[in-house]
């Protein structure tokens, strides 16, 4: 349109017919003038492409550096809830621990106040005289109070069978008649208890202190360390068992044949540079050293907050600690590493510890037991 206006604007010229070469002189002006205005125009439009797409890749990078802002505060928003459930962790474990201590106080003042009530009664057969059958009769009250206080208390089985053996060891020595129906109901009681599962805590607990000791040498998914092969002497029984060439064979299958070593040894190298695994959740690759270590020392709580409800007999929070500590290792530790299988066999041999075990009641030992006392025996001794 610039050109066409320019041409509306010199065609009014005039033009003098006895100047021919004048005439041709002013028609050049024009022709230059459109070359220069399309070039300009072209400039201008290359010109507004490139700022649009240098506009374009400004506002690229500005959205990709608001991705990584955004990732960069939910991890940091992660972490800050995984240090906020440590803390968690660790106050229930102190409560658990209390309440354990709590247990334990109140069995050493039942213990006291048994062995305070065993004196006085002692005395006063001393002073009475009684006879040999309700000294028998008392002793073995004693024993059934005891036995029912460990149950009751600590859930402690065995403690409870010995005082149990202890009442009936009694009673065969008295060898009455009268005793015979209290020795039966004692004897169904030890049945009893001796068919509930065998828990065994010290073993346990010394299992979860081999969990909390190798949760520091569990290699994590996000570590970028090859894996070691199981056998440094593969190599060199590859390299024995490569095919030899015949004696007799030409001078380029003996090169082949002198090359297989190298090559497989070329092969093994390059594979250790790639190392491809598939993972359900990549979010644990992006998990950074100072992670791993809050992450470690949660497992390693939990561990301790497991440890302390195997103490306490408590079967919900362990079930729960083992659970959390399980997910941790299948989803944060390499499941193909011999430090984490080692350590998820171990683990699944201490979750299959019950600690839900219901003691039964031996209050028919007792009743037998204070049935036959005769009526005119002393205050019955508190259970």
């Amino acid at each position: 349109m610039i050109a066409s206006e320019k041409e509306d604007i010199v065609e009014p010229s005039p033009v003098l017919p006895s100047a021919p070469a004048a005439n041709g002189g002013a028609g050049r002006p024009p022709r230059a003038a459109r070359s220069s205005t399309r070039w300009w125009f072209i400039a201008f439009v290359v010109a507004v492409v490139v700022i649009i797409a240098l506009g374009a890749a400004l506002w690229r990078q500005q959205q990709l550096i608001d991705a990584v802002g955004r990732e960069s505060a939910k991890r940091y928003s992660q972490l800050e809830a995984q240090a906020r459930d440590a803390q968690t962790r660790s106050r229930q474990s102190l409560s658990v621990a209390q309440d354990a201590a709590d247990k334990l106080a109140a069995l050493d003042a039942r213990l006291v106040e048994s062995q305070s009530q065993q004196a006085a009664l002692e005395q006063l057969y001393q002073e009475l005289s009684r006879g040999e059958d309700e000294w028998a009769l008392i002793e073995v009250e004693q024993a059934l109070s005891m036995a029912a206080q460990q149950l009751q208390l600590a859930g402690n089985v065995p403690n409870a069978i010995a005082a149990l053996e202890v009442a009936d060891a009694r009673l065969a020595r008295a060898d009455r008649p009268q005793f015979a129906a209290v020795r039966r109901t004692i004897a169904r009681d030890m049945q009893r208890l001796a068919a509930l599962p065998a828990l065994d805590v010290t073993g346990t607990a010394n299992k979860l202190d081999q969990l909390i000791a190798s949760v520091d040498g569990l290699p994590m998914l996000a570590s970028v360390e090859p894996r070691r092969p199981a056998s440094n002497t593969a190599p060199a029984d590859a390299e024995a068992a490569a095919p030899a060439a015949p004696a007799d064979a030409g001078w380029w299958a003996r090169t082949v044949a002198w090359t297989v070593p190298w090559r497989d040894a070329l092969l093994r190298d390059t594979n250790q540079l790639i190392r491809i695994q598939r993972i359900d959740q990549p979010g644990v690759l992006l998990v950074s050293p100072e992670q791993a270590a809050l992450l470690r020392e949660n497992l390693k709580l939990r561990l301790t907050s497991a440890r302390m409800a195997l103490l306490a007999r408590q079967d919900g929070p362990w079930r729960a600690d083992l659970g959390a500590v399980a997910e941790g290792f299948n989803r944060y530790f390499d499941p193909e590493a011999r430090q984490t299988v080692r350590a998820q066999a171990l683990l699944k041999q201490v979750s299959s510890v019950d600690l839900n075990v219901q003691a039964p009641d031996i209050g028919e030992s007792l009743k037998a037991a204070r049935a036959v006392l005769p009526r005119n025996a002393p205050t019955e001794p508190a259970r």
